[in-house]
């Protein structure tokens, strides 16, 4: 754990980059690059190498105490170790001894710190000296004020609590950290929230925090317990206040991000229902054009169906015959509005001629009042007979007129099939 800096944010730790503030750093020489750092990497690696059998031969000799050494149990035990001094110290005789005990973390400072840092929590740091001759005093009259335990008792979850001794690694690691000159020391730390999520779990130095009060030696002698509980109690609100206006500003970028993605909805929402919309004009554009060529397309059908059917009646019509013309036959058309209609035609032409006749006369007519008979069948009353009943062309249409006996002339009943 590095050293607390003086640039007035008081951040424990390195600049994240681990680059320096002195200035910029040029490329290094060839010489630097080829022969100056190789030449010294392995002077070192030699230098290590010859210093190994000494390190281990301490190692057997002067072995690390209980406490000592930057392993997460060696922390979690300078914790503890400070816990038992207070039982040891306050000896229980009173109910405040219980409860500042009950307050004061297990835990390494690590792991006070990420815990910190998840709640936006102060760090309550207490470093003593074994040595000191009023380490207990302070200790008594202080820490365990009733003052001091309301206070930490109630704001449990807002201040984390730890206390360690100079005599152990975590100790004089925090007591390095926080640039100590005299003891005891009583500190107030805010742990950066976001330097905690981007460290390991298992890192005992998680990340910088800011120091927001720090009272130590014969400052904090001197003090009463009044006098601490007030600058304490400053700090707290403080940074009470503070948390809470980052929590609002952080409140309100999150609505003003909800409200643009509930816009940027709506937003999406409304092209996406234009766009249905407009696909759906789209459809039903095409689909008209679509209905209109068919309906243009069974319009042509119908009138080229009806320009062939008409030709084919004109192929079938002879020109009628002059008046007194040998073998002819005098037809008369009793059409189905009542009307009659007169017309000679040869002897030898055919009951297709005579409906062929009234085909062309009828789609004359049409021209005049709209209707037209396009299906038509002939009959006679004496004999009863019945030429086409069927509709459309039959053996009836190849039938000659004399045939038929309907020379030299005759009276034919006309049938709109279609009626």
């Amino acid at each position: 754990m590095a050293p607390l800096g003086t640039n007035g944010g008081h951040q424990v730790g390195a600049n994240a980059n681990g680059s320096s503030s002195n200035g910029v750093v040029g490329s290094p020489s060839f010489f630097q690059r080829f022969i100056y750092r190789p030449m010294f990497g392995w002077l070192g690696f030699f230098f290590r190498l010859a210093l190994w059998p000494l390190r281990r031969i301490s190692d057997v000799l002067l072995p690390l105490g209980e406490y000592e050494g930057f392993s997460e149990n060696s922390m979690e035990g300078a914790s503890k170790q400070f816990v038992s001094y207070l039982k040891k110290t306050l000896l229980l005789n009173d109910n405040a001894g219980n409860d500042i005990v009950k307050l004061f973390s297990t835990k390494s400072y690590a792991e006070v710190q990420r815990e910190a840092a998840s709640s936006d929590a102060l760090i309550m740091v207490y470093l003593y000296s074994p040595y000191h001759r009023s380490t207990d005093d302070v200790c008594r009259r202080l820490l365990c004020s009733p003052s001091m335990v309301r206070f930490l008792t109630e704001n449990e979850s807002r201040v984390k609590v730890i206390g360690s001794s100079t005599a152990t690694s975590q100790g004089s690691m925090l007591s390095y950290s926080l640039s100590a000159s005299s003891f005891p020391v009583l500190a107030l730390l805010q742990a950066d929230k976001s330097s905690n999520r981007s460290n390991n779990a298992g890192s005992i130095n998680p990340g910088p925090v800011k120091l927001v009060f720090k009272a130590e030696g014969p400052t904090l002698i001197r003090l009463t317990a009044l006098q601490l509980m007030s600058l304490v109690t400053t700090t707290f609100q403080k940074h009470e206040r503070k948390v809470l206006e980052e929590a609002t500003r952080r409140y309100q970028r999150e609505q003003e991000a909800e409200l643009r993605r509930q816009q940027d909805e709506e937003y999406q929402e409304t092209l996406r229902q234009d766009q249905e919309r407009e696909r759906q004009r789209n459809e039903a554009r095409l689909e008209a054009e679509r209905e209109e060529e068919r309906k243009r397309q069974e319009e042509e059908q119908k009138i080229a169906e009806e320009t062939n059917r008409l030709d084919r009646a004109r192929a079938l019509v002879r020109d009628e015959p002059p008046k007194g013309t040998p073998g002819c036959a005098r037809i008369r058309f009793r059409l189905p509005n009542g009307k009659q209609l007169d017309r000679r035609f040869e002897g030898d032409e055919t009951i297709g001629s005579l409906k062929a006749f009234l085909i062309l006369h009828f789609a004359s007519e049409s021209d005049k009042n709209g209707a037209v008979v396009k299906r038509v069948a002939l009959s006679t009353n004496f004999p009863k007979r019945t030429y086409g009943a069927e509709g459309g062309e039959s053996d009836d249409d190849l039938k000659i007129l004399k045939e038929c006996d309907l020379c030299p002339q005759a009276v034919l009943m006309v049938q709109d099939l279609d009626a």
